[in-house]
């Protein structure tokens, strides 16, 4: 019984614990988009991830509402070795409750630091400031084909989305914790009475 407590209790820490931990990317299109941060414009961040396999480099875009109290770039590397991604494979990772990003580039991919930041200081941190998530991925992408033939990174034209994606109406982080805090403070008492119970009864079962 007590062992029962103790995997009930592990099982709620696990509930506790932030929901955009470093994931396992979705396969489809090299695109992870787990709040809905694309809004019906799938098809076009695909097509843009896809362009940049004929650079001889693979993209991998991932939209999560935050980064788990990481740091961005912590996160974004964390998600990459998780998923073993190859030299040549490039993650930009973007939280749309944080407004925050982060590349994650293999030193041995050809890239240098000088062409991430240009991608990233031209083509993706706008996008992002705008809430234009899908225009991210599509900056992301034009960029590394620029910099791949020795060309300037393009900006894109200004587009707006979502503030935060995913979120519901009036939704909050408490009200979804709170309850699972309680459960978990629960099974914790009864582990405790269970554990007392049988110390209890051992020391009785002794005096007899």
């Amino acid at each position: 019984m007590l062992l029962r407590c103790l995997t009930a209790l592990a099982g709620v820490t696990a509930l506790l614990l932030p929901a955009e931990y470093p994931i396992e990317l979705d396969g489809a299109g090299g695109v992870t988009d787990r709040v809905r941060a694309l809004d019906g414009r799938e098809e076009e961040v695909r097509s843009a991830v896809a362009d940049v396999a004929g650079e001889g480099l693979r993209l991998y875009v991932a939209y999560v509402r935050d980064f788990a109290g990481l740091t961005a770039q912590t996160w974004t590397d964390a998600t990459a070795e998780r998923n073993q991604l190859p030299a040549e494979a490039v993650l930009l990772a973007v939280g749309t409750a944080e407004g925050a990003f982060a590349f994650s580039v293999d030193a041995s991919s050809g890239l240098i630091p000088e062409q991430i930041d240009e991608i990233r200081r031209t083509a993706v941190g706008p996008a992002v400031e705008r809430h234009d998530w899908a225009g991210a991925a599509i900056g992301a992408a034009r960029g590394l084909a620029a910099v791949r033939e020795g060309a300037p990174v393009p900006s894109l034209a200004p587009s707006t989305g979502p503030a935060n994606p995913g979120a519901a109406p009036g939704s909050g982080g408490i009200p979804v914790v709170l309850p699972i805090a309680v459960f978990a403070a629960g099974v914790l008492v009864l582990c405790y009475l269970v554990a007392r119970g049988a110390r209890g009864g051992g020391r009785g079962r002794r005096r007899k």
